[in-house]
């Protein structure tokens, strides 16, 4: 079976499952693992990564307002590799292909895929909706059994996660700075997870601009630094930033030296089994400065 990855999350769910020799397209943004690389890359994107955020927030604005795709899907490409399953994601039209550009794709006349090939939408935004991603993914192709031992693996180390002494410590974490954005979706509970208290958010909630005000109201004891789709090193960057802003950087994190920065590409941005890593991260970073 022939499968294509529009989206990172799925082809490194793929890959845990062992699934990985069977894919023969992924998207320009699927990076882990590092077998990967040797994958036929069948997207790019129209938004300029290497501008400044607040120009980045701009392009994106703009084509979502004009109705344009923030991706591109090569159909040439596809229709050459002729995948029985394409697999792609309904959270955030943002972050990758959506299941509605495949559709509209699969309508289209450039491309010419049989009608036997099907498209799965991962739609999970939340550890719970990640792992029902992975046991359906495992029922899909054949390989259950191994999908609940994955899942039942990530659910006992949530579950010792979750048993862990409490703090009454507020942590922000920023999605984005220019604007700022709060982190939605699983980010708050994975906040939870370490043994804090979200600022702004709760589980499954939306990321969201956020003014200094409301950064003000929150009331955080410290802040993490987890612009979507960016490693640790910009992420150290965007946080001497914010250091240099001057509507917040009177707050508690900044006088205490309390601001922090983590892989969010990683272990924050992308819904897989890693976010639990990344709360492990949190808690850590966090509890070895307190």
């Amino acid at each position: 079976m022939k499968i294509v990855s529009l989206v990172p999350s799925a082809s490194e769910i793929l890959c845990d499952l062992g699934l990985g020799k069977q894919l023969v397209g992924v998207s320009h943004e699927c990076n882990f693992p590092s077998v990967l690389k040797n994958v036929q890359t069948v997207t790019s994107s129209n938004i300029d990564s290497s501008e400044v955020q607040i120009e980045i927030d701009a392009q994106v604005r703009k084509r979502v307002t004009e109705s344009k795709p923030l991706y591109e899907i090569n159909s040439e490409k596809l229709n050459d590799l002729s995948p029985d399953i394409i697999i792609t994601q309904g959270v955030c039209d943002v972050c990758a292909i959506s299941n509605n550009q495949v559709e509209v794709l699969l309508k289209g006349q450039l491309c010419t895929l049989p009608s036997s090939t099907n498209v799965l939408s991962l739609n999970g935004r939340s550890l719970q909706g990640i792992c029902d991603d992975i046991k359906m993914l495992g029922g899909y192709f054949g390989c259950q059994e191994n999908s609940e031992s994955i899942v039942k693996k990530a659910m006992n180390e949530k579950n010792k996660m979750m048993e862990l002494k409490k703090y009454d410590i507020r942590l922000l974490c920023l999605e984005w700075i220019d604007p700022y954005f709060s982190a939605g979706h699983w980010v708050p509970e994975q906040i939870e997870m370490a043994g804090f208290v979200s600022a702004i958010g709760k589980p499954g909630d939306q990321s969201r601009v956020i003014t200094t005000n409301e950064i003000i109201e929150s009331r955080p004891d410290a802040i993490a630094v987890i612009c979507c789709g960016y490693n640790k090193e910009k992420n150290k960057l965007f946080a001497e930033n914010i250091l240099q802003d001057k509507r917040i950087n009177h707050l508690l994190p900044f006088q205490n030296e309390k601001v922090f920065y983590f892989d969010s590409d990683s272990y924050f941005s992308r819904p897989t089994l890693r976010i639990i890593e990344g709360a492990k991260q949190l808690r850590d970073s966090l509890l070895n400065s307190f």
